[in-house]
Formats: structure tokens, sequence, C-alpha cells
């Protein structure tokens, strides 16, 4: 009987302990999980967050074409102009701040000196006076695009999710 009463005993202690150690194995590979998930997240946010920091400067460095010809144009063209020119030069910007009859007065005043002048002014400035008008378009047409995109910026929201361990 003693006997009999000390096989069931070890018997129901092992199963136990059994029954432990493979409760303890299963969190222990549910920890790992979750582990190695949290790790892969942050891998994740870590590039997000480098990808955003290029995409800012890239954003801040980036200037369309256009602007950046019409700002070599304007510096070749203010060089001994009439002041009143010289001002109207000043203003077209990014963005310009041009009005529609001051826009039209400088062209006319750019058209003006693609044709007279003679030898005041160098062909290359010849050039950059005739080419100014169209320039000025594009990049008041690009910089509207550029404003658009910009007011709809996106904006990513985190979420975290963690699987729990079944029970």
């Amino acid at each position: 009987m003693s006997a009999l009463i000390s096989f069931v005993s070890v018997a129901y202690w092992t199963r136990i302990a059994r029954r432990d150690k493979a409760r303890e194995r299963k969190q222990d590979e549910t920890r790992q999980s979750i582990e190695q998930a949290r790790h892969e997240r942050d891998d994740i946010l870590m590039r997000l967050v480098k990808i955003e920091t290029s995409l800012a400067v890239i954003d801040q460095k980036v200037m369309p074409i256009s602007t950046a010809l019409q700002t070599i144009l304007v510096k070749e063209l203010t060089h001994f102009h009439t002041p009143r020119m010289d001002h109207l030069l000043s203003r077209i910007g990014p963005p310009s701040e041009l009005t529609d009859q001051e826009e039209a007065e400088l062209t006319a005043a750019l058209l003006e000196r693609t044709r007279d002048m003679g030898n005041l002014i160098s062909d290359s400035e010849r050039d950059a006076a005739f080419i100014l008008p169209a320039i000025m378009r594009r990049a008041k047409v690009e910089c509207a695009l550029l404003q658009s995109v910009m007011a709809r910026a996106y904006v990513l929201k985190y979420v975290a999710v963690e699987s729990l361990p079944d029970k």
C-alpha cells in the first residue's frame, strides 16, 4: 500500500513538474518572440526616422529648376539698369511679390531691353532679358505647385501592438 501511495505521489509530482517546465518553456518562447518583435519594430522606427530626416533635408534644399534659372537671370540683369526695373527684379521672388500690372511693366521693360540699348548690354544679357518673362511664369507655377503639395503634409501615427501570451 505504501509503495502504491509513493508511486502515485511521485507520478503526480512528476506530472506537475513537467507541466510547469512546459509552461515556463512556452512563456520563454513567447517572451523571446515579443522581444524579437520589439527589436524589429524599433529597427523599423529608426529607419523611418532616418527617412523622414532625409526627406526634410531634401525638402529644404530642393529648388525648382525654373526658380534657380530665374535667380541666375535676375543676377545677370541687375547691373546698371534703371532703378524701377531693378526694384521690380528684386520683387520677383520666390514667391513672387509682383502684381499683375507690375509683372506686365517688367515684361515690357525686359522686351525693350532686348531691342534697344545697342552696345550698352551684352548679347548674354539681351538673351536673359528675352527669356526671363517665360521663366517667371514657369517659376510662379512651380512655386504654387510646391505650396499645394506642402499644404497636404502627411502625418504618420504610430500604433504599438503587442501579442499577449495565450492562457
